[in-house]
This record gives structure tokens, C-alpha cells and sequence, in this order.
């Protein structure tokens, strides 16, 4: 019989309290979507305009629930959580004291802070609501993957050309790779209601997204993405203690999206680079409806399950023991046809490290290659920077100087596709014990509640996201990270014992969730300070100021002075700026070029040997030394 997807005890004063249980469920469940789809839509709020409004919130959602529920109780794994995030927040700020790179370090506190905010917030709104969370993280999945989809499918309304991607699906979030993660994610919470829901109709509103879902992972063409969704299903069902039903429930929904991806692959103008606008148009057309036919009868077959489950007994055990016998059949038929398990674990290493992705228009040939496409240079690089810092680290977000420095290909990296391995660089063994401790509680719930319906899948979908950012930088693109927080705050609330908070806890804590919000509030008067910069000189100048007063550690708003006056042809009032500037940060190697490129002379040459000093292998630098060269007739050389 299908359980429950939360358990809500018997009011004692009848069905109005249970009305406004449910109330509340919709209402967090809502207020989940808004936040996330508002999250997407802004860039995957990557950028640092967005994280000012998402810590306000959030701290304004766990102030409502401070002041607004008459009892706030938290798990007592969620509260050593929350510890475990204020402490990686509070790490990565401290380490601007030994930063080489104090406002890329300033921006990574800030961005921290959305995750610890978000956290909080859940942990107080959520610990009756856990199915609330889950489900307002699949509405938000599933509006943000349609618009990614339509962008295929209706390029003549919805098209976006992005020369970076190689058409692949990589808006609103901007990158493609954590557009399928977060895919991959929707999927498995998705899996997980159509699963566990008590209602046939829920169970059907929770599997119509699967086809658009896996539709939109496919057309990212993200390998990674993959192998972190079936790594996360895999860790579902494994921890499941009903992994039978779960394992029924997942194969009776595979064949719907499973016809839809197999429709998209045979639509070769939508999987083909170059393809003539009007081939992309017409194949992409003819895919809407089926898409929309498929999402139907996955709804509907989500329901008949559910009609047809509680009538149905099967003898769990000696099924689980099938299914083991054929996966190890399975497993010596393919280590006897293709080698020992080593020997692939060999292959597939070499193809990690040496191999390229198919570079032909056809992008399914990606789908096939363990090419790591640079990552592992990219380690080498964070270690090197890790055996320069072993003990406290280099400073959060200072990678980028460290490739520049010895980067061995001229492409621009910002962030260790590596999670790990960039907490060890940048905040050392610390740094990265706290990041280990903070994203390792949500497991250990996972694992004592995993008799609870939903957690299994809800804690897959959270080892699809962990097991990702072991070869990519998810972590900056805050809207997935958020989803990830969320399923973590889902599972590792509902532990018991429950802690109460009585009223000097509740002024304490209302106390902090104040201060995050003052904190988000100053981030939005720097970013909206630096957006004023511009116009007059005299206007341009005064808005640097004031932007400097607000963040004296930052360079920002002397480089965002100089680009205005360079672009009104004000030359001595950019170098003016930019002197300021690398006066502040003689480390950046941007900011040298930059001085190169609007000074002369004597002052020149210096800023280009400082420039080539910190970034040998710089292309802007050696276009600008090209463009030299050729303006002024002398060799190569010279």
C-alpha cells in the first residue's frame, strides 16, 4: 500500500487544523518555486546582482517563521547542519586575511551566505513540510527545463544563440552542464512524488514533467549529467528500504521519456550544429506535441500504479534476489567480452585524460566519449596551488590567479571543474574538513530516516549533485545549489529527537536571521552602486567613490570607472582609476593590461611586463601585443 508523503498526525480540534496544514504545505511549496524559478531565470544567479535579493528572501521566510508559528521545532541534525554552513561561511570570510585575491574572496562570503540563509529558512518552514520542498523544487525544475526546451523546439519564438555552448541547452541557467544536472535532480524528485505521493492525482502531477525533464538532460548532451542522475538512483534505491517499489515505479515510468528521447535523437536538425534555421524550426515543431502526449501518458500510467499497487503483493525477497542474480550475470558477461574491471577502470582513466569530445556536427557523439575535456589540467593546476598553501590555502575564489599564472592552453578558467579539490586550494584542509562535515550531515539523516517515503529519492537527488561536483563548478551557479540545499534541509530535518525553541533561542535566532538580511540588503546597495557608474565624468567619478566607500576592498569600481571612461575616449582619467586600481590589487593581471591598453610610453611597457609576469599565456595580451606590432611596422619581435 503506498505510504503517505508526510505523516500529519490526527488534529484534535478536527479538520480545520488539517486544512491549515495543508495551507501551509502549498504556501511553502510555493514560495519554493517562486524562489527557485526567480533564481534560474537570473543567469542561474550567477552573478553577483542576484545573491543581495535571494539572502533577504530568505531571511525574511525564517523571520516570518520565528515571529508567525506558535511552536518552532528544528531537527537536531539540521541545526549541527546549519552550524556546519554558518562555519564554511564564516572560514571563507576569514580567509580574506591571507587572500590573494581579497574581492574575488569577499564575493565567495557573499555567495555562501545565500546557501546558509536558504538552509536556515528551510529548516524552519520546512520540518512538517518536507514533501513541500521536494515538490516546489520539481515545479521549478520543470518550468525552467520547458523554457530550456523551448528554445529548441521553438527557436523561431524562443531561440538563443550561444556561441560558447555549441547548441547546447544551456538557458536560463547559462551553462549546460549544470542545466542538466539540475535536470537530472527535477527527475529524481519528480521519481520520488509519482512514487511515494498518497493520491493517484498527485502521483500523476509529479510524473507528467519526467518526459520534458529527461528530454531537456538529453538536448544538453551532458555526460556528466548522466552518469550524476543514475549515480543518484542508484544511491536512492540502494538506500531505500522499499527499493522494490521504487524499482517498479521507475520502470513502469522509463518508457515515456524514454520515447521522447528517442524521438529527439532521430530529430538530426535539432542534435546537429550548422543546421539551417528553417530544418530546426520544422523538426522542432513536430516534436511539441508528442512531447506534450508523452507527459500525458506518463501521468496517467503514474496513476494507474497508483490505483493498482495497493491490490498487488509481491514477494519482495526472492524478486530482490533475481534482480541481484541477473546484475552480477550481467556484470561477469561484461567483464568477460570487454576486460576485468580494472582494465575498464584503466580505459576509461586514459579516455578521462587523453581523449577529446567527438568534435563532429553530430552532438550525440559526445554522449559516448569519457573525455574530461581538460579537467585534469585544470587539478594539476589546484594542486600545484595547494602544495603553495598546504595549511590555510590560497583564499576563497583565487584559483583563477593561480591558472592564469601557470596555465599551459591560453582558455579561461575561473573555478576547479572540482568542488573538493577547489575548497582544498583556496581554504585548505580545514576549509574543506568544514565543506566535507557540512555536506555530509544531510547523508547520515538520509540514512537513519530512510524508512520515511521520500527521503530515499529526495537524498538520491543529493548525491546527484555531490557526485557531480566532483568534475564540475556547480557550486557557483547558485540556483542549483539551492536545489541542493533544499533536498539536504528536506532529509536532515525530519530527524528526531525535535529541538524547541523557547523564547531566548527564538530572540537569538531572529536576531541572526536579521543580521543575514541587513547583510543581503548591504550586498544590493554595492551592486546597485556600481551599477550608477557611467554617464558625465563628474557623475562616473562620484559613483566610483561612493561604490569604494561601500567596498574598500574591492577594485570593481575603479575597473568599472575606467571601462566608461575608456569607452568615452577619457584616456587619462582610465589611467587615473587603473592606477588606483593595481595599486589596491597589484596581482591582477587584468587590471595591468588594462592599464596598458589606455596608457603610453614608459608606463605602457611596465604594465605589459606586469601583465605577461602574472599571465604568460594571456590571448588578450598577445592580440593587443599583435595589434602593437602591426601599428607600428616593427617585427614580431620587437
Amino acid at each position: 500500500m503506498a505510504h503517505p508523503l508526510t505523516h500529519i498526525a490526527a488534529p484534535r480540534d478536527g479538520g480545520a487544523t488539517l486544512a491549515m496544514a495543508r495551507r501551509g504545505h502549498l504556501l511553502v511549496g510555493a514560495a519554493t518555486a517562486l524562489l527557485l524559478v526567480c533564481a534560474g531565470a537570473a543567469r542561474g544567479s550567477y552573478f553577483p546582482g542576484s545573491w543581495g535579493w535571494l539572502v533577504v528572501a530568505c531571511a525574511w521566510a525564517a523571520l516570518l517563521a520565528l515571529v508567525l508559528q506558535a511552536e518552532v521545532e528544528v531537527g537536531r541534525v539540521a541545526t549541527w547542519t546549519l552550524a556546519a554552513w554558518a562555519a564554511v561561511t564564516g572560514w571563507t570570510l576569514l580567509s580574506v586575511a591571507w587572500s590573494a585575491d581579497v574581492t574575488q574572496t569577499v564575493l565567495e562570503a557573499q555567495r555562501t551566505l545565500v546557501y546558509l540563509a536558504a538552509f536556515g529558512a528551510a529548516m524552519l518552514l520546512a520540518r512538517r513540510a518536507p514533501g513541500a520542498l521536494a515538490a516546489g523544487a520539481v515545479v521549478s525544475t520543470t518550468a525552467l527545463c520547458a523554457y530550456a526546451l523551448a528554445t529548441r523546439l521553438v527557436p523561431d519564438r524562443f531561440g538563443v544563440i550561444d556561441s560558447i555552448g555549441g547548441y547546447r541547452l544551456s538557458e536560463p541557467i547559462g551553462y549546460w552542464n549544470s542545466l542538466g544536472l539540475l535536470a537530472g535532480m527535477g527527475t529524481l524528485l519528480a521519481l520520488g512524488l509519482a512514487a511515494r505521493s498518497s493520491t493517484p492525482l498527485r502521483r500523476a502531477l509529479a510524473a507528467a514533467p519526467l518526459p520534458l525533464l529527461l528530454t531537456t538532460l538529453y538536448f544538453t548532451f551532458s555526460r556528466g549529467g548522466w552518469a550524476a542522475t543514475f549515480a543518484g538512483l542508484l544511491a536512492a534505491l540502494l538506500l531505500d528500504r522499499r527499493r522494490l517499489q521504487a524499482l517498479s515505479a521507475t520502470v513502469l515510468l522509463a518508457p515515456w521519456p524514454a520515447l521522447a528521447i528517442l524521438l529527439a535523437s532521430r530529430s538530426h536538425a535539432l542534435t546537429t550544429r550548422g543546421t539551417p534555421l528553417a530544418q530546426q524550426i520544422h523538426q522542432g515543431h513536430r516534436l511539441v506535441l508528442p512531447l506534450l502526449g508523452l507527459c500525458v501518458a506518463a501521468a496517467a500510467a503514474s496513476a494507474a500504479v497508483a490505483l493498482v499497487e495497493p491490490h498487488v503483493a509481491l514477494p519482495t525477497r526472492p524478486i530482490e534476489a533475481g534482480l541481484a542474480a541477473i546484475v552480477v550475470a550481467a556484470c561477469l558477461v561484461g567483464f568477460t567480452t570487454y576486460g576485468s574491471p580494472w582494465h575498464l577502470a584503466a580505459r576509461a582513466w586514459h579516455g578521462f585524460v587523453s581523449g577529446s569530445p567527438a568534435g563532429g556536427p553530430d552532438l550525440n557523439g559526445r554522449l559516448f566519449h569519457l573525455s574530461g575535456s581538460g579537467r585534469v589540467t585544470q587539478w594539476k593546476v589546484a594542486w600545484r596551488e595547494t602544495q603553495a598553501h598546504p595549511v590555510l590555502g590560497s583564499g576563497a575564489g583565487t584559483y583563477e590567479r593561480y591558472w592564469n599564472r601557470d596555465r599551459p592552453v591560453g582558455s579561461k578558467v575561473r573555478d576547479v571543474h572540482n568542488l573538493y579539490l577547489e575548497a582544498l586550494a583556496e581554504l585548505g584542509p580545514l576549509g574543506l574538513a568544514l565543506l566535507a562535515a557540512t555536506l555530509g550531515l544531510p547523508l547520515a539523516a538520509a540514512a537513519r530516516r530512510r524508512a520515511e517515503p521520500l527521503v530515499p529519492l529526495v537524498a538520491g537527488a543529493y548525491v546527484a549533485y555531490l557526485v557531480h561536483a566532483i568534475v564540475d563548478w556547480d557550486w557557483e551557479i547558485a540556483s542549483v545549489t539551492l536545489v541542493a540545499v533544499l533536498c539536504a534541509a528536506a532529509v536532515c530535518n525530519r530527524d528526531a529527537p525535535a529541538l524547541r525553541l523557547g523564547r531566548r533561542a527564538r530572540f537569538a535566532a531572529v536576531a541572526v536571521a536579521g543580521a543575514a538580511g541587513v547583510a543581503g540588503l548591504y550586498g544590493l546597495a554595492m551592486q546597485t552602486t556600481l551599477s550608477r557608474i557611467g554617464g558625465t565624468p563628474a557623475h562616473a567619478a562620484r559613483e566610483a567613490r561612493h561604490a569604494s566607500d561601500l567596498q574598500p576592498w574591492s577594485t570593481e569600481p575603479w575597473r568599472r570607472l575606467a571601462a566608461v571612461d575608456v569607452a568615452a575616449g577619457r584616456f587619462a582619467g582610465a589611467r587615473v582609476a587603473l592606477r588606483r586600481a593595481v595599486a589596491q590589487d597589484p596581482g591582477d593581471a587584468s587590471l595591468w593590461l588594462a592599464l596598458a591598453q589606455a596608457s603610453d610610453g614608459r608606463e605602457r611597457v611596465h604594465a605589459m611586463d606586469r601583465a605577461a609576469a602574472l599571465d604568460p599565456k594571456s590571448p588578450a595580451l598577445a592580440a593587443f601585443r599583435q595589434t602593437l606590432v602591426s601599428l607600428s611596422g616593427l617585427p614580431a619581435g620587437g
